[in-house]
């Protein structure tokens, strides 16, 4: 090979080490991101399409499937999309920087709060995991309900199940405790009579806080009522002890 053949074939080397150096990720596949809220993790799942800097997919969680866009410039990751809450729109944009296998970054929820988010890349052997049988629900406490204890509790925002969780601390009539969803948790109290339970709290937001008055009636299979948050209508909910 002559030094003219040698020069040509080192330049063409050298020339495409960038383009190597700085090939776009790939995020395509299936996606489990953790949602870490101030009580606690949450988990949801991202199948992400890429198309050179264009992505699109599909985010799956309790409350349904929503499909998104977005972009990756390099390892920088932005997806976003629109959750409808009985009527209201909640835009969601999630940001990341994505490192192999392996996302981190903040979740907005449209303007109420942002919360850290981290995300792993399944494998094709991983299978979502088991949730074990539900134990039979507690007896009710005489003629009433003694409800202290931990909770699984489901909000259904207009067809979208919003999955939460409960403790609560019953004296008497009067109860106390916490409710926990995806956007954190808030201190509840209220009042157990017979097998009636009415809760009254405020879920603060950037525009301020919001009312949101509990009912609902303890049965063999746990709670099932109303929510009524203020200036957004009622919402149905159910409860059954956490095993």
């Amino acid at each position: 090979m002559t030094r003219r053949k040698l020069c040509v074939l080192a330049l063409a080397i050298v020339a495409s080490a960038p383009l190597a150096a700085f090939a776009q990720t790939d995020v395509s596949g299936d996606w489990l991101v953790t949602i870490e809220s101030p009580q606690g993790p949450a988990t949801i799942d991202l199948t992400m399409k890429q198309a050179g800097e264009a992505l699109t997919g599909t985010v799956t969680s309790p409350m349904g499937s929503v499909d998104f866009k977005g972009k990756v410039l390099k390892d920088a990751l932005s997806v976003s999309y629109t959750l409808n809450v009985q009527g209201n729109s909640i835009d969601i944009t999630m940001t990341g920087t994505v490192a192999g296998d392996a996302i981190t970054g903040n979740l907005d929820f449209g303007g109420l709060g942002a919360v850290p988010w981290t995300a792993k890349r399944k494998t094709a052997s991983a299978a979502p995991a088991s949730r074990p049988a539900s134990a039979a629900p507690a007896p009710a406490a005489g003629g009433g309900g003694e409800i202290s204890g931990k909770w699984d509790i489901t909000f259904n925002m207009g067809g979208n199940q919003m999955p939460g969780s409960a403790t609560f601390t019953q004296a008497g009539d009067k109860v106390t405790g916490t409710i926990t969803s995806l956007a954190g948790g808030v201190p509840v109290s209220g009042t157990m009579t017979g097998k009636t339970l009415k809760l009254e709290f405020n879920v603060p937001t950037q525009q301020g806080d919001m009312a949101v008055t509990m009912t609902g009636d303890l049965g063999p299979d746990g709670f099932t009522g109303k929510a009524s948050l203020a200036g957004m209508g009622e919402v149905d909910w159910t409860g059954k002890r956490a095993n």
